[in-house]
């Protein structure tokens, strides 16, 4: 019989390495606009050129996970990943940079389809929530990776040194941990029985619509909260290194910050769900996104800045991890199936976010850009009034 904590603990470290992966690259993104001398529409093009990459990917990432193995995908995917992220750093025009993000966004995508479909698979084989605490794995490789950068760019090392140097050592580590996830094979082998569950001709009605109109109200509010997090992932330090001269070193401790709260909320965000249900989480978590957005805007130093960051990790948590848990506990259905649907809308904003933002913050200022995010993130409380409701009693609470 597999080792389904080994499997758990193996996808726990896939999630990490991508994260820490991720907020190694946040850090140049100030250093590549003034390096290339990229104005905020500039910056948003090229930012865009990842999303497209995402996008390419959505439609064919779940569908290979599904077919082939969730396992399989993670193995291949992680090996361009790692080499992509680096490459946007050092490239030499507008035109390669463009590439190279594209490049990140694909294969960014790919993985993290893919790694989710297989936290899927091991939670319905461990019979508990445990996506929020991938997910919080995430963050936490997201505040290492931060965390390493800005004390790289404090001590007297070469700058150009950090992501080939980091990066080597992720894209090793990710060759040994892929090793241990749990196969596909052996999801369908143990959950062949279906759940039982008490007949409610409400919620009977209400699954019985084609899955892709069952799970649009799920994809919206990962829109929303997606869009949040791109916004802030790439955006916060370009903020406070711009409007609140606070240098490449101080932005870069305010995103680890905020990884650091994004974390801690996903650590412990399966016993949130279960304790006080995923609606009341849920809309917690719309508040707290919003708030945070609106005190990294409105802040007069880049000191306040960081409890906005801090404020708005721990809203922006668990959205994600609890719509995919909601969602593939909803339908009884895992794997690609449930990701690939919610990710074509969720990580398409990750990504679409931040050059709709560079836009508006080319236009109008990026202060009045953030004022925007954070009126936006607050629209997942009407989306839940008007749809939600019955979908989240269908899936329950964890």
């Amino acid at each position: 019989m597999h080792d389904y904590t080994k499997a758990h603990n193996r996808v726990r470290a896939i999630f990490f390495l991508h994260g820490a992966a991720f907020s190694s690259w946040v850090p140049h993104i100030p250093l590549v606009q003034e390096r290339l001398d990229l104005g905020h529409n500039d910056l948003g093009g090229i930012l865009l050129a990842a999303a497209i990459g995402v996008l390419a990917v959505m439609p064919i990432a779940g569908r290979l996970a599904d077919r082939f193995g969730s396992e399989r995908v993670v193995r291949y995917s992680g090996l361009f990943y790692f080499i992509a992220v680096g490459l946007p750093a050092f490239m030499p025009s507008y035109l390669s940079i463009t590439i190279a993000m594209f490049a990140l966004g694909f294969s960014g995508a790919f993985l993290d389809v893919a790694m989710n479909a297989n936290g899927l698979n091991v939670e319905r084989l461990r019979g508990r929530s445990i996506m929020s605490g991938l997910h919080g794995f995430w963050s936490l490789g997201g505040f290492a990776g931060a965390g390493i950068a800005a004390a790289w760019f404090a001590l007297p090392i070469p700058i150009t040194a950090h992501l080939p140097t980091v990066l080597s050592i992720f894209l090793v580590a990710h060759v040994i941990m892929q090793a241990g996830l749990v196969p596909d094979a052996a999801v369908h082998a143990q959950t062949s029985q279906p759940d039982i569950q008490q007949p409610n001709p409400s919620t009977q009605n209400l699954k019985r619509r084609p899955l892709i109109v069952f799970l649009l109200p799920f994809g919206v509010c990962a829109f929303i909260g997606q869009f949040g997090e791109g916004v802030i992932t790439d955006w916060a330090t370009v903020f406070m290194n711009t409007e609140l001269s606070s240098g490449p070193t101080m932005a870069a401790v305010g995103f680890a910050i905020y990884s650091c709260a994004m974390a801690a909320t996903r650590l412990s965000g399966d016993m949130l769900v279960m304790k006080f249900g995923r609606a009341q989480v849920l809309l917690t978590s719309s508040c707290l996104a919003s708030l945070g957005t609106f005190i990294i805007a409105l802040s007069p130093h880049f000191i306040v800045a960081w409890i906005g960051c801090a404020v708005a990790g721990m809203g922006l948590a668990v959205i994600l991890p609890l719509l995919l848990s909601a969602a593939s506990k909803a339908t009884g259905k895992g794997g690609g199936t449930v990701v690939s649907i919610i990710a074509a809308t969720g990580y398409s904003a990750i990504m679409a976010g931040p050059p709709v933002i560079g836009a508006i913050g080319e236009l109008f200022g990026l202060v009045n850009a953030f004022i925007v995010t954070a009126s936006f993130l607050s629209l997942i409380i009407p989306v839940y009034l008007l749809t939600m409701r019955r979908r989240l009693q269908i899936a329950g609470n964890g």
